[in-house]
């Protein structure tokens, strides 16, 4: 008795290839690719930094003084306008125009210092905007607002050592609050 032998056609690899089984391949990666697509979604973890009040069980409440120093800069496409005005009697206003260019910022700058020496215990400023100012005049007034430049010398505050050393005196005004904002 004769077997016959029905060889399989193998693309013509030869008689003796042999036959390989990639199930276990695919099963591996299919299930690595699941692995990798619900971590990638954990990966990209951002941080907020929340400015959250402190409270206390302290009866003590500090409330806030009675006359405090405004500054509202009006920033618009030819001129910018200093408003700074007291909030109690006497209210001492007293409102300052700039144009929109070089040699004005300079003079503009400099006003905002002689603001900051005038009431060093105020450290904001109000800006509003109108909607057709370009980004960059904005930007200039609010650099102009808030910080120093290199070679100024710095002006002279109460607590001006330690601004020096927490490095916050190259701020002229350390918070700048944009108050025509539109969402």
């Amino acid at each position: 008795m004769s077997k016959k032998h029905k060889r399989r056609s193998s693309g013509g690899a030869g008689p003796d290839a042999p036959e390989l089984n990639i199930m276990p391949f695919i099963d591996i990666f299919s299930m690595l690719n699941t692995f990798l697509l619900v971590s990638a979604a954990f990966i990209g973890l951002g941080i907020l930094e929340v400015q959250v009040p402190f409270l206390s069980n302290s009866s003590e409440v500090k409330e806030p003084p009675s006359r405090s120093f405004n500054i509202r800069v009006d920033v618009a496409d030819a001129e910018i306008k200093v408003t700074s005005e007291w909030t109690e009697q006497p209210f001492d206003k007293d409102v300052k125009t700039f144009k929109v260019d070089d040699a004005d910022f300079a003079r503009f700058h400099q006003e905002m210092i002689a603001l900051r020496v005038k009431a060093p215990e105020n450290d904001k400023v109000t800006i509003f905007s109108d909607d057709s100012v370009k980004y960059e005049i904005l930007v200039k007034a609010i650099d102009a607002i808030k910080t120093m430049k290199e070679n100024e010398p710095r002006p002279a505050l109460p607590n001006a050592d330690e601004l020096r050393k927490t490095g916050k005196d190259m701020y002229l005004f350390e918070k700048v609050v944009i108050g025509s904002v539109i969402l």
